[in-house]
């Protein structure tokens, strides 16, 4: 076929506007390097909740993001939620780059999950997936027709390569209830939790008939953390701190968790059954949340552990008792087990060659030495009543 001057301008034309769309969405995950333990049999996770900032990212948010990276090679990053508020697309792309700049310069693979307040500046979940998959994000859209963005497993080989030894659950806990008569924060609906337990009935199945234990990373908490923490008081109380009909008091049992909790944690309303899922699925061993910036804590309910991710931004409301970065360590050798740390802001910021005290913003060496001092007041106080308190 002769090609004239005028087709050869079209096809150039058609290629340069192909060349032009930034993103791709992805139904699969990057192309990257697959997850796998160690030599060691170690596989650890650093996570960032809530950094919740927009294009002008706090300098000494980065900077504690960089420091712990440095220090602590992990082998993944997750970003918990609420990760970027900035107005409008062309911003939230550039806070998006800032935030997972500290990831990508060394390397390290990161996934993310979405929170309640991602979307609320003007760009729809799904493109922002596609900005974070355009920075080498490993989270997809394993099923684009069930509710929310982003619910995805992302497997773990065994050190020498030869099975799934774990799996990690990443799911979308939403936005708020679209049921304003109710009210409260969104809930992880009916077909997430179909597709959780058929996937994870094929990673068994591939498995040998062995489940593939795991954990779970989401934002929002689930409402058993109440039936996990805190006392039933005995007659219902207007609506403050109610889930299944019950008004809870909003004071942790001291013997029910260890960490610190500074303010009642903020479930949704509603359930359709996501923690009775896990229950019955028997995979998860531990869940991990933001969302409630200045709780630091690990729970546990019916074997699974609930754990709270305090706010590594500080932009964000938090607390400097709590701020800091979450660090998972798993053993594929104990794999019904793991550690989990809160990675203190206040002791990154005291550790030799730190750059958090050169950041814009950062408070002095007297003071984080000051917020250290007052930290570990609070904790051995709060262990005085933990070894006080009778067992639940």
């Amino acid at each position: 076929m002769k090609i004239t001057k005028k087709t050869a301008c079209c096809i150039m034309a058609v290629i340069m506007i192909i060349a032009a769309v930034p993103f791709t969405a992805s139904a699969a995950p990057a192309e990257s390097k697959a997850l796998q333990f160690g030599e060691d049999g170690k596989f650890t996770i650093m996570m960032f909740a809530d950094i919740q900032d927009d294009e002008n990212v706090e300098e000494t948010t980065i900077a504690l993001m960089n420091d712990s990276l440095d220090k602590y090679k992990p082998d993944m990053v997750v970003y918990l939620g609420d990760n970027t508020v900035a107005d409008g697309y062309d911003k939230q792309l550039s806070a998006i780059k800032t935030i997972t700049e500290p990831c990508v310069t060394r390397g390290v693979p990161y996934a993310i999950v979405f929170g309640n307040h991602d979307q609320e500046q003007g760009v729809e979940k799904e493109d922002l997936l596609k900005m974070y998959q355009s920075f080498g994000c490993l989270t997809y859209d394993a099923d684009p027709n069930i509710y929310g963005c982003g619910n995805c497993n992302l497997p773990i080989l065994s050190s020498d390569g030869s099975k799934t030894a774990f799996n990690l659950w990443l799911i979308d806990s939403g936005s708020r209830n679209p049921d304003k008569e109710v009210g409260g924060y969104d809930y992880v609906r009916k077909d997430q939790i179909a597709w959780y337990e058929s996937t994870a009935a094929a990673l068994k199945a591939q498995n040998g008939g062995v489940t593939v234990p795991s954990v779970l990373f989401q934002h929002i908490v689930v409402p058993e953390v109440y039936k996990a923490m805190y006392p039933v008081f005995p007659i219902k109380v207007g609506s403050y701190s109610t889930y299944d009909g019950k008004t809870y008091i909003p004071i942790p049992s001291f013997s029910s968790h260890t960490g610190m909790t500074l303010e009642p944690p903020c479930p949704p309303y509603v359930t359709e059954g996501q923690f009775e899922s896990w229950v019955k699925t028997g995979d998860i061993i531990a869940s991990f949340h933001g969302h409630d910036h200045i709780n630091y804590y690990t729970t546990s309910y019916e074997g699974i552990d609930i754990n709270c991710v305090p706010s590594v931004g500080c932009n964000a409301y938090s607390n400097e008792l709590v701020r800091g970065v979450g660090l998972l360590t798993l053993d594929e050798n104990d794999t019904d087990s793991y550690k989990y740390e809160l990675i203190n802001m206040f002791d990154m910021a005291l550790s030799e060659n730190s750059t958090i005290l050169n950041a814009d913003g950062a408070k002095s060496k007297a003071y984080y030495t000051f917020i250290k001092i007052i930290n570990k007041f609070f904790m051995a106080i709060h262990n005085v009543f933990i070894a006080a308190a009778p067992n639940k």
